[in-house]
């Protein structure tokens, strides 16, 4: 449920503003969408740092081990195939809409760089700050455990190590909002460097609902609905205020936005929620939001220029909206079942997961 609130958050970010002569009611609603939808990011990063620490949690508690190479490939055929087959049809696309191909920002894409060198897109930053997080994590779970070992909580000072990392991220925002005034969004948002804690606090709740399960429900679910309405509201500044031109928001409003993320996970993942056909309609659509995010913006990009181009008319703001809109989900679905699933069939295959279960529903 949380992944497809994302994408939808996502979505909006990239809807172009509603023209005056709209009815005010309308226009404040899709410019408050526009306005703070990137923060589906924050969300989609804690997701992110807690489903997939869980799975190396849910591999140590079953095997007393975890197997880097196993994991490096798993991750691998989730995220490089996907990735890698809109890199492939940007190469051959760009060209037919009078775009050059520049060697830089290939390389960025093709070496996961996109947060500090730009790439061919604007939105796969977010896909390289995962990617560093995914090549990281890993290697300090492992060493944690070799250091630790016959400590009957090897791996508990991952919660040090997510504080020191949100220390450390907030004073570096802080002081990179000090020495570069003027924003931008290479510099003050999509660093992986500045990004990183809310990966890590995700893992901080994954830690302690894989490894105190028991004392995390007893403790929390009694608070499942104020976690969501105080996870709301922690994220209702990127709403209000421009992320451009309101300092608060890229230095302080980041760590809001994961503590409120991360208040919304823990209350949704306590929650039951009914299952109607509508929930899930939408966990259909968040299983596949990781394609629903690469593909929204070539749907922007080349899908409505090329309807309109086809009709030979322009489709005029709403229509052109509602497009985007459903276009972007269903192109996310059809390119999930061409592309995406395929590939975690084979992964399964060939690489099955380091125990029974452990991700199931988490790819």
């Amino acid at each position: 449920m949380l992944r497809v609130l994302a994408v939808i958050l996502v979505l909006g970010r990239h809807i172009a503003p509603p023209p005056q002569t709209w009815p005010d009611v309308l226009r404040s609603i899709l410019v408050t969408w526009q306005r703070g939808g990137w923060v589906g990011v924050d969300l989609f990063f804690v997701l992110s740092g807690f489903l997939v620490s869980g799975l190396l949690f849910c591999e140590y508690k079953s095997r007393g081990r975890l197997s880097i190479g196993r994991f490096y490939a798993r991750r691998g055929w989730k995220i490089y195939p996907p990735f890698f087959t809109l890199i492939a049809v940007t190469v051959v696309i760009f060209p037919c809409f009078g775009e050059l191909i520049a060697r830089r920002p290939l390389a960025s894409e093709l070496v996961f760089l996109q947060s500090y060198i730009p790439g061919l897109w604007n939105h796969t930053w977010s896909l390289a700050v995962e990617e560093h997080f995914y090549l990281l994590l890993p290697l300090v779970l492992v060493m944690m455990l070799r250091l630790n070992r016959g400590s009957s909580a090897p791996l508990k000072p991952v919660l040090v190590l997510a504080g020191c990392v949100a220390v450390s991220a907030l004073l570096l925002r802080l002081l990179n909002c000090h020495s570069r005034p003027v924003y931008s969004d290479l510099t003050h948002l999509f660093a992986s460097h500045l990004r990183l804690d809310s990966l890590f606090f995700g893992v901080a709740i994954a830690y302690a609902y894989h490894f105190h399960t028991r004392r995390f429900i007893d403790v929390l679910f009694p608070f499942r609905r104020r976690l969501v309405i105080g996870g709301s509201v922690l994220l209702t500044p990127a709403f209000a205020l421009s992320l451009e031109s309101t300092p608060f928001i890229y230095t302080i409003g980041l760590t809001l936005f994961y503590l409120g993320s991360g208040m919304l996970l823990v209350g949704i993942l306590l929650c039951n929620l009914p299952r109607s056909r509508l929930v899930v309609f939408l966990a259909t659509l968040g299983a596949h939001s990781y394609s629903v995010y690469l593909w929204h913006m070539p749907v922007l990009r080349w899908g409505i220029p090329l309807i309109e181009a086809t009709w030979r008319t322009s489709l005029g703001y709403g229509l052109r909206t509602v497009v985007y809109l459903i276009g972007s989900l269903a192109a996310g679905v059809v390119m999930a079942k061409l592309v995406e699933l395929p590939a975690l069939r084979l992964r399964d295959r060939w690489f099955p997961a380091g125990t029974s279960g452990a991700d199931r529903g988490l790819t």
